[in-house]
């Protein structure tokens, strides 16, 4: 089982695909999403297009370290840590510079990543996210800002297969098909690789911890990026893309009628192609 320890002292597991050869891409997901989350068959293409394709479970989701015990709901690290556990895990791998991509609060992470560390990113891919946390940018009002600190009740597993299906629904594109069935299969592997429902809330407290504001520092990212977002995006709104494009120089913006706050199978094609197009800018001569 691939796993190392970062200079911080966190265990973090990861699993890659494709020739070592081939364009370094990281994928890091969102809030509570563990590395299957990246579809197989989606990962497959990105290997077809010619990367070298890494994932990895973020601290305290899967099958990397849980920071604390079960009934502790405190976030002892920041947005920026899990920024440098990218870092510490390029470092590992032995890659100077990648082509890192994020979905969600992924996408926070890879756009601290860049700002902190620019000479390990080749370029960006911004999935489903935001420059900022202001209310602006988000589709729904949320919380208020304040830490959670109630543990839910635990689910056994089909009732936990029922609820995670009954969210992704909740976020699928609404343009496309829900494919249920799909969507109970990954649910129950998310529940049998580890079932820790505080890790992904101390992950969600760790975000309110920020930094929630990017804006004046992605003005200054130089690195070739492509935008992918949807107008049915139940998280976060489309505006943020806009937004995005105007601060990011070098920008590529794709705005999906269909599309929501997931990776939908139908616009695969379209995201291996803007990703490879992003790459490709990258490693042009300036």
């Amino acid at each position: 089982m691939p796993r190392f320890s970062t200079p911080a002292g966190v265990e973090v597991h990861y699993e890659t695909a494709g020739d070592p050869a081939g364009r370094p891409l990281v994928l890091v997901h969102g809030g509570g999403a563990q590395l299957i989350g990246w579809p197989e068959e989606f990962v497959d293409r990105l290997v077809e297009a010619g990367f070298f394709v890494v994932r990895a479970d973020n601290r305290d989701v899967g099958l990397s370290q849980m920071t604390a015990g079960p009934d502790d709901l405190t976030a002892t690290y920041d947005l920026n840590d899990m920024a440098d556990d990218v870092v510490a895990l390029l470092d590992h791998l032995g890659i100077g510079a990648a082509h890192l991509t994020g979905m969600s609060m992924g996408g926070f992470i890879v756009q601290l990543v860049a700002i902190h560390h620019p000479e390990r990113v080749a370029s960006l891919g911004l999935m489903s996210t935001c420059p900022s946390s202001d209310q602006e940018f988000l589709a729904h009002p949320v919380g208020d800002g304040e830490p959670l600190t109630e543990l839910p009740e635990l689910l056994a597993r089909d009732a936990y297969v029922e609820m995670f299906v009954g969210g992704q629904r909740g976020y699928a594109s609404p343009g496309f098909p829900f494919d249920a069935e799909e969507s109970a299969a990954l649910g129950a592997r998310y529940h049998d690789r580890i079932y820790r429902p505080d890790g992904l809330l101390r992950q969600f407290n760790a975000m309110l911890r920020g930094p929630l504001e990017r804006r004046a520092a992605l003005a200054e990212v130089r690195v070739p990026t492509v935008v992918l977002q949807g107008r049915g995006d139940q998280s976060v709104h489309w505006r943020s893309a806009l937004a995005l494009g105007e601060l990011l120089p070098q920008a590529e913006v794709h705005v999906y009628e269909e599309m929501g706050h997931d990776i939908p199978r139908e616009l695969w094609p379209e995201f291996v192609l803007a990703l490879s197009r992003t790459a490709q800018r990258a490693e042009r001569p300036v």
